[in-house]
């Protein structure tokens, strides 16, 4: 009897893109603001569920791991409800409850501060940068920029895999990513240009060819550094996926690793031009 685990890897990773892609498209679309928000929620503790598994690879007693993935919701909850005050005040509240927690919960632990750390460190990496998108989304164009942002990433990704296979012959990075190769970088490089620029100018007319060429390629080059970043996070805890719950990608942080950076950037961006 077959299996999606008998698939082609090639069919399993666009099979998966494809259904991950339905909810995205819905919610940037016609969805409510609060669809964004719980989107991006879902995603949040899932890639904190599987950031956990990395970090402590032990395991943590549940009580522990629910006051974790909860404690990472302030931060879409913040910036939904309140905007950049939320998202920041969130912060305050995590770093707070991070230690008071240790203070009263696990006073004579002496792993308590490594527990501590490794839980802010999971909170900034993932659900901090990722409710970002929120803050985007109330600007003008906001769905727009978002998109953006999506499209770039993913025709980074998809013209390295597919540069990289083709013609790829010098590593990039084989300390961190024996995989990824030079030839491969410059492809996606190239591909994430093309693509912010033509939807730029289809779509963000209000902004400057040069300003949407540059914003690209920041956005790449931060992308591929996201997704070496998640790489070397995988290799020093010694796993090979962050997860399995998408077939042919792995986690749901080995899809959002080159993501992750890149909406901050967006974020800042826009309000650097003025941008209404």
């Amino acid at each position: 009897m077959s299996s999606r685990h008998h698939w082609d890897p090639h069919v399993q990773r666009w099979a998966t893109a494809l259904l991950l892609a339905a909810p995205v498209v819905i919610a940037l679309t016609i969805g409510p603001y609060w669809s964004w928000t719980a989107l991006v929620a879902v995603l949040a503790g899932i890639g904190l569920w599987e950031f956990q598994s990395m970090v402590f690879q032990r395991g943590l007693p549940f009580w522990w791991q629910a006051f974790y993935v909860a404690t990472g919701l302030l931060f879409p909850l913040g910036a939904s409800g309140l905007g950049p005050i939320g998202l920041h005040g969130a912060l305050f509240l995590v770093l707070f409850a991070a230690f008071s927690t240790t203070l009263f919960a696990a006073p004579t632990d002496s792993g308590g501060i490594s527990r501590a750390a490794r839980f802010v460190l999971g909170w900034l990496y993932v659900p901090y940068l990722l409710s970002y998108v929120l803050l985007i989304q109330p600007l003008s164009s906001g769905n727009r920029w978002v998109f953006f942002a999506l499209l770039i990433t993913i025709a980074n990704d998809a013209c390295a895999l597919y540069s990289g296979k083709y013609f790829g012959s010098h590593k990039l990075y084989p300390q961190v990513s024996p995989n990824k190769t030079i030839e491969g970088s410059l492809g996606g490089v190239m591909g994430g240009i093309v693509v912010g620029t033509l939807f730029g100018s289809l779509f963000l007319g209000a902004v400057p060819i040069k300003w949407l060429i540059l914003l690209s390629l920041i956005l790449v080059i931060i992308g591929q550094i996201g997704d070496l970043i998640e790489s070397l996070t995988k290799r020093l805890c010694g796993v090979k996926d962050a997860g399995n719950i998408l077939p042919g990608h792995g986690g749901i942080l080995d899809r959002l690793d080159s993501l992750l950076f890149v909406f901050p950037v967006v974020w800042f961006f826009l309000h650097w031009i003025d941008y209404p």
